[in-house]
């Protein structure tokens, strides 16, 4: 079996890869995902047993395998850990519409930025899922404003009650209260000057994660 060299790896779990990957091709086996990889079935078998790391040479395939299809590259965006600080992915040219919405483009990442792994776990979040995007518009004014960069916990997609959610609607990023409503989901603006809308069965709806917290721009 080869051996894979710490300094050559990336933090990205083998496993976390090949479960994204199933959601978009169910049909997926596991020697596909081997041979994608340039590895056979035992080999890629395994290191998903033991939750290994992509190769930064693997990382560089599967990240152009995604983009060829047009296939979201989330998955490869993980946040790294050292001592307290966690450097956090920022999405600067992603805005979550805090009005009628804006294109939707979750997965671009720009930029890191160092975050206490206390600090974001006092909000509840797990420090290896969380990225900053920014806040546009006034309808959720005035506990998130226009600029407010926001902590979004990328593990947080069942929705809970109350919680404030950024969240992909018709090809549109928004950032909205969430509430189940008997079979359906309202989105609730904390400006009353925007009317709450329901969630429309009929079109794209997609959780990204729970907003945890917003930081102020100075």
């Amino acid at each position: 079996m080869p051996r894979y060299s710490n300094a050559n790896n990336t933090d990205v779990s083998v496993k976390h890869c090949y479960e994204e990957l199933r959601k978009y091709n169910p049909q997926m086996t596991k020697t596909e995902f081997g041979e994608l990889l340039n590895s056979n079935r035992q080999n890629i078998g395994q290191r998903i047993s033991r939750d290994s790391k992509l190769s930064k040479h693997e990382y560089n395939i599967l990240k152009e395998f995604l983009e060829d299809r047009g296939l979201p590259t989330k998955m490869l965006n993980v946040a790294v850990i050292n001592d307290s600080i966690v450097q956090v992915p920022v999405r600067n040219e992603v805005e979550l519409s805090c009005g009628t919405g804006s294109f939707a483009n979750a997965d671009f990442v720009s930029d890191t930025i160092g975050l206490d792994i206390n600090f974001i776990r006092s909000f509840g979040g797990n420090p290896k899922t969380v990225s900053v995007v920014f806040a546009r518009g006034d309808s959720m004014a005035d506990r998130i404003e226009s600029g407010d960069a926001l902590i979004v916990d990328e593990s947080k997609t069942y929705i809970n009650n109350g919680k404030v959610y950024a969240f992909v609607y018709d090809s549109e990023l928004f950032c909205k209260q969430l509430k189940k409503t008997g079979d359906g989901i309202t989105a609730i603006s904390f400006n009353k000057d925007y009317k709450p809308f329901e969630i429309d069965k009929t079109k794209q709806f997609t959780v990204v994660g729970q907003v945890i917290s917003a930081m102020k721009r100075i």
